[in-house]
C-alpha cells in the first residue's frame, strides 16, 4: 500500500511539473510587450525595425525569439532536458549562473528562517494547546491572529522604518557593507540579515503556533487520550509519548510545504530589503521582460514546490501507522 501511494505520487508530480512548466511559458510569452525592446532600447529598436528588419529578425533569433509559438515551445521543452536555459535578455550573462547565485543568498535567508520559525512555533503552540485557556495561550492566540493577518511587506516595512531610520540599529538596505573579507564579511552579512530574518521568522512563527496548538488541542480531545488521563497516566507521559506523536505528524507535512515556498516565499522581503535573492531577481526580471530568467524562476519555484509536496506525503504515508505495508 506504502509503496503505490508513493509511486502513484510521483507520477502525479511529473505531470504537474510537464502542466506547470506549460503554463509558466504560455504565459511568460503572451506578457505584452516586445522583449526586444528592453534588450535593444527604444530608439535603436525602433530604428532597426524601419531601417533594417533583416538585423532585427537576427537579433530575434540570436535570443531564442523567432518562430511561432509551438516551435518555440518544443525548443524550450528540449533545452530543458539538456539543462540548457539560455542567456539572459538584459544581463547577457547565463540564466543558469545567474539563478544559482540569487538562489544561495536567498537560502541564506531562508534556511534559517524556515527551521526557526518550525522550532519557535512547534514549542509556543505545544504549550498553549496542551495548557489551554491558560496565560501563554490567552496571549499568544490573539497576538498572533492579528500577526498573521498583516501582510509579510507591511512588516518589513514597520521594522525597516522603526530599526533602521528611526533607532539606526540596522543597515538600511543591502547585504553588505562592502569592502570586507573573512569573519568581517560574515559578520557583516549576519548583521544586515537580522531584519529580514526576523520578518520573516515573527510571520512564519505566527502561523505555525496556529497550526500546532489547533493540532495538539484536537489530539487532546481523543477518546483514548482522555482515557489515559482518568486512569491516573502522567499527564507528562501521556503529552511526549501520545499527544506529539500524533500532534506532529500533520505539524511536519506543513513544514514540507513551506520548504517548497523557500524559492517565492520571500520576494517582497527581498524587495523591500533590497537582498539581492531570486525574489529581487524575478522582480526585475519580470518588470524587463527578460523571459529566460522569468520561466527558470517558475521552473525552479515549481520543482521545488512539487518536490516538498512529494516529500510531505512520504513521510505522512512513512510516519502514520495507519497506512499499513503491502
Amino acid at each position: 500500500m506504502k509503496r503505490k501511494i508513493i509511486l502513484n505520487r510521483l507520477l502525479i508530480s511529473l505531470g504537474t511539473i510537464f502542466l506547470i512548466v506549460t503554463i509558466s511559458f504560455i504565459l511568460v510569452n503572451l506578457m505584452p510587450g516586445d522583449p526586444l525592446v528592453n534588450i535593444m532600447g527604444d530608439d535603436q529598436y525602433y530604428r532597426v525595425k524601419y531601417s533594417d528588419p533583416e538585423l532585427l529578425e537576427e537579433i530575434a533569433k540570436k535570443y531564442g525569439l523567432d518562430g511561432s509559438l509551438g516551435e518555440r515551445y518544443v525548443k524550450y521543452l528540449g533545452n530543458i532536458l539538456r539543462l540548457d536555459f539560455g542567456f539572459s535578455f538584459t544581463r547577457n550573462r547565463s540564466v543558469l549562473d545567474i539563478v544559482l547565485y540569487r538562489l544561495r543568498w536567498t537560502l541564506v535567508l531562508a534556511v534559517p528562517a524556515t527551521i526557526l520559525s518550525a522550532l519557535f512555533g512547534a514549542l509556543l503552540g505545544i504549550r498553549a494547546g496542551w495548557y489551554q485557556n491558560g496565560l501563554l495561550d490567552r496571549i499568544m492566540t490573539p497576538l498572533t491572529l492579528v500577526l498573521n493577518t498583516i501582510p509579510t511587506n507591511c512588516t518589513a516595512i514597520l521594522f525597516l522604518t522603526l530599526f533602521s531610520y528611526k533607532l539606526r540599529l540596522f543597515p538600511i538596505s543591502g547585504m553588505a557593507s562592502g569592502g570586507l573579507t573573512g569573519g568581517a564579511y560574515i559578520r557583516d552579512v549576519m548583521w544586515h540579515m537580522c531584519l529580514p530574518l526576523s520578518v520573516m521568522v515573527l510571520s512564519r512563527t505566527c502561523s505555525n503556533f496556529i497550526h500546532m496548538k489547533s493540532y495538539v488541542i484536537q489530539v487532546k480531545g481523543e477518546e483514548y487520550i482522555l482515557t489515559a488521563v482518568a486512569k491516573g497516566v502522567p499527564k507528562t507521559k501521556v503529552l511526549f509519548r501520545h499527544v506529539l506523536k500524533n500532534a506532529l505528524l500533520p505539524y511536519v507535512t506543513i513544514l514540507c510545504m513551506q520548504f517548497g515556498h523557500i524559492v517565492s516565499g520571500s520576494v517582497m522581503i527581498e524587495v523591500v530589503f533590497s537582498w539581492v535573492g531570486m525574489g529581487n531577481v524575478m522582480n526585475t526580471a519580470i518588470s524587463a521582460s527578460d523571459f529566460p530568467i522569468m520561466q527558470m524562476c517558475f521552473l525552479l519555484t515549481a520543482v521545488c514546490m512539487v518536490v516538498s509536496s512529494i516529500l510531505a506525503d512520504v513521510l505522512y504515508v512513512l510516519l502514520d501507522p495507519r497506512i499499513k505495508e503491502v
